[in-house]
């Protein structure tokens, strides 16, 4: 599984101009990561349903479009485990998010860094 992506970032611009939205768009999600999986766990943790629905599907959906794929996956598994009412797989599966959100911001941080470096001249 696929920890980052970053084609898929690379597929909202069209050309050069639109890498600094890029860049500002993976370091903004990045800082948000740790904040959007705690809110997952607390809801799923306290059997918040709506809030438990509503931050794994806001999980899901910026997961997607930053390309953190794994954390996109995990996201699915467990809005499909709120949605049957399987709150012992939905737990399972929102413990591993943690570990997944630091994977996913270390290949981010690896990233920037990368695209923050000055281009060699071939």
């Amino acid at each position: 599984m696929t920890v980052f992506d970053p084609s898929t970032l690379h597929q909202l611009v069209d050309d050069a101009e639109g890498r600094p939205f890029l860049l500002e768009l993976a370091g903004t999600y990045r800082r948000m990561l740790m904040p959007r999986v705690e809110r997952v766990v607390t809801a799923v943790v306290t059997s918040d349903y709506d809030e438990a629905m509503d931050a794994v599907l806001s999980l899901k959906v910026s997961a997607t479009m930053t390309g953190t794929r794994e954390l996109a996956e995990l996201a699915s598994y467990i809005e499909v485990d709120i949605r049957s009412g399987d709150l012992p797989a939905a737990r399972s599966q929102a413990m591993m998010l943690p570990a997944a959100a630091q994977r996913a911001q270390e290949a981010i941080a690896s990233y920037l860094a990368m695209s923050a470096a000055p281009s060699i001249p071939a």
